[in-house]
C-alpha cells in the first residue's frame, strides 16, 4: 500500500475525502514521496504529519446537501484519531478543550 493510499483510506474511514492538495501537504510534511510504500520506518512520520493536518480539516464544512446529495463526515471521531495521535507521538493537542483551567481570583 502506498503512502497516497494509506492517508485516503484512513481518513475516508471518517467519511472524508482528501484532494490531491491535501495529499501533497502531508507528504511534504512528513516528507516522503506518496507513491513510497507504508513501512515501519515511515509510519510515524506520516501519522504526524496526518496529525498535524487535521486541525485545517475542521476549518472546514462538516456536511455538504445538493441536488439531493448528501455527504457529511464523524466530527467528534476524527477529534478523538487526532487526540489518539497526539498522545502517540507527543505532540501538543490543539483541539482538547476538555483540559482543566485555572482561574485566578
Amino acid at each position: 500500500m502506498t503512502i497516497k493510499e494509506y492517508i485516503s483510506d484512513k481518513f475516508q474511514s471518517f467519511g472524508i475525502q482528501v484532494s490531491e492538495a491535501d495529499l501533497l501537504d502531508m507528504s511534504l510534511n512528513a516528507n516522503k514521496d506518496l507513491e513510497e510504500e507504508v513501512s515501519q520506518e515511515c509510519i510515524g512520520s506520516v501519522s504526524v504529519a496526518m496529525a498535524r493536518f487535521i486541525p485545517s480539516l475542521l476549518l472546514r464544512a462538516t456536511s455538504i446537501n445538493e441536488s439531493g446529495f448528501s455527504m457529511s463526515w464523524n466530527i467528534d471521531g476524527i477529534k478523538s484519531y487526532y487526540s489518539m495521535l497526539c498522545r502517540q507521538y507527543g505532540l501538543k493537542d490543539e483541539l482538547n478543550d476538555n483540559k482543566p483551567k485555572i482561574r485566578f481570583l
